[in-house]
C-alpha cells in the first residue's frame, strides 16, 4: 500500500502537487504587485490585466464563438491618457458598409466584411474595431434622437 500525502496548499496529492509548482514556476513568475503569467497577463487576488494587447477574433487567428452572458470591455480613465469628447457629428457622418450575409467554415453568419470597413473602424491589424463600430452607432443613434426630438417639439408648437 502506497501512502498519500496531501498538500496544504493546492490540496493535491504530495506528488502532483510538485509537478504542478514545476509547472507553474516555467510560466508563472511573482512580482511586488501579484503575479505574471506567461509574461503576457498580470493577476492579483482582485484583478486581472494583460500586459500587451491580447484579442479574441484577429484574422489570423478567429474564434467561431465567444459564448458569454456579457462581454465586458475594461474602459477606466487611470488606463488611459489624452481623453477628449469625441465629435459626434464626425462619427455620425462616417458611413458604413451595408451587413453581409455569408459562410465561414460551413456556417451561415451575419456581418462586416473588414476590408470594407471604414479606417475609423479598424484595429492596426485590419480587423474590425468593436469598440469603435460601437461609438460611431452610438453617434448615429445621437443625430436621429436629436433629430426626432427636434421634429416633435416643432409638431407640437404647430
Amino acid at each position: 500500500m502506497r501512502d498519500w500525502w496531501i498538500d496544504g496548499e493546492t490540496g493535491l496529492p504530495q506528488e502532483a502537487a510538485e509537478k504542478l509548482r514545476r509547472k507553474l514556476a516555467s510560466i508563472v513568475s511573482r512580482t511586488d504587485e501579484g503575479y505574471v503569467l506567461a509574461g503576457a497577463v498580470a493577476f492579483t487576488e482582485n484583478s486581472v490585466k494583460p500586459l500587451k494587447p491580447l484579442s479574441l477574433g484577429l484574422s489570423t487567428n478567429y474564434f467561431t464563438d465567444i459564448v458569454s452572458a456579457n462581454i465586458t470591455i475594461p474602459s477606466k480613465t487611470e488606463e488611459k491618457t489624452d481623453i477628449s469628447d469625441a465629435e459626434l457629428e464626425a462619427l455620425a457622418d462616417i458611413r458604413l458598409p451595408s451587413p453581409k450575409k455569408y459562410r465561414r467554415l460551413g456556417r451561415e453568419e451575419l456581418g462586416f466584411i473588414a476590408d470594407e470597413m471604414p479606417a475609423q473602424v479598424k484595429t492596426s491589424h485590419g480587423d474590425i474595431d468593436v469598440k469603435a463600430l460601437l461609438a460611431v452607432l452610438v453617434a448615429k443613434v445621437a443625430r436621429l434622437e436629436e433629430k426626432v426630438m427636434k421634429d416633435e417639439l416643432v409638431a407640437e408648437k404647430q
